[in-house]
């Protein structure tokens, strides 16, 4: 028991230096502490994680690997330890090594809606749709008054297509975060992708009223008047999107198609070139070069 209290210390002692020293001397801080061990001392996996955490603050994600490992050897169902490892892994776009220290979690806590809510974005950023949504199935099980999580899979069902689910849970998401403007702007355009131009229109103009300078908000503005084929409406929403981000490459193609179908194809035809100029490796390369051939005769 002497023997942690002095760890305690001694990590105290470390952390008031961090406090008044720069990230360059952190490292001696704690010159005793990182070389005790014992057979026995699982306990001492809490000292690590408080180091590791101290690490992280000055941005030595290395360092604070290393303990947290250490942390882990000691005790591996230290949950605190994996969860912060998780996060740097996270952080250095190491998906799959976050992934397996959070599956380590619900091995422990199958019920922890937090790591199960992280598991079902990053089996998203990894293209594993099914794996991602049963994920997010169980967080919101667990959380389900938390706005985000029904967001998450509105954003996955837009993307794979099935804009009836896409509806449903954004729908779910502005109920529960009235305020919630990125949910009304993917509400309103998986609704005008069901040709419900009415209400998508409505949801439209309530994400614009929460944030104004929403490019993504202005740009489904313009999709759903170009569905409703007010197609000079749509490009001034276009052009308003691109004048608060013009670096969104995907806007000047709806621009160009606005601008084509209202007959104005010079503008068109700049409007297409600028954006095979952003976005050069484009699916839909081919389709664009073959328009613009055309437009040019």
């Amino acid at each position: 028991m002497k023997k942690i209290i002095l760890i305690f210390i001694l990590v105290l002692f470390g952390l008031s230096v961090l406090n008044f020293k720069s990230a360059d001397n952190k490292a001696l801080a704690f010159p005793h502490v990182l070389t005790l061990k014992s057979t026995e001392d699982y306990r001492f996996a809490k000292i690590y994680v408080i180091l590791s955490e101290a690490y992280i603050s000055h941005g030595d994600y290395r360092k604070a690997k290393e303990l947290l490992s250490s942390a882990i050897s000691y005790d591996s169902s230290n949950r605190q330890a994996r969860l912060d490892l998780g996060l740097i892994y996270e952080m250095l776009n190491d998906y799959k090594s976050a992934i397996f220290q959070y599956e380590e979690i619900l091995k422990l806590d199958p019920n922890n809606r937090n790591v199960n809510y992280y598991l079902g974005l990053l089996y998203d950023k990894t293209g594993c749709k099914d794996t991602a949504v049963k994920y997010l199935e169980k967080a919101i099980k667990l959380m389900p008054y938390n706005a985000s999580v029904y967001y998450d899979m509105g954003v996955i069902y837009a993307r794979e297509n099935d804009y009836t689910q896409s509806v449903f849970y954004n729908q779910k998401a502005v109920d529960l975060k009235p305020d919630f403007s990125e949910a009304y702007n993917n509400l309103c355009y998986a609704q005008a992708n069901t040709n419900n131009y009415k209400d998508a229109l409505e949801n439209c103009k309530k994400s614009l009223e929460i944030d104004p300078n929403s490019a993504p908000a202005l740009d489904s503005m313009g999709f759903v008047y170009f569905g409703m084929q007010d197609y000079s409406q749509a490009a001034e929403y276009y052009n308003k999107a691109i004048q608060i981000n013009p670096e969104i490459s995907e806007i000047y193609l709806h621009l160009a198609q606005a601008l084509e179908k209202s007959g104005q194809i010079k503008e068109a035809i700049i409007n297409y070139k600028k954006y095979i100029v952003m976005d050069p490796n484009v699916f839909n390369i081919k389709d664009i070069k073959s328009n613009l051939k055309k437009l040019g005769k």
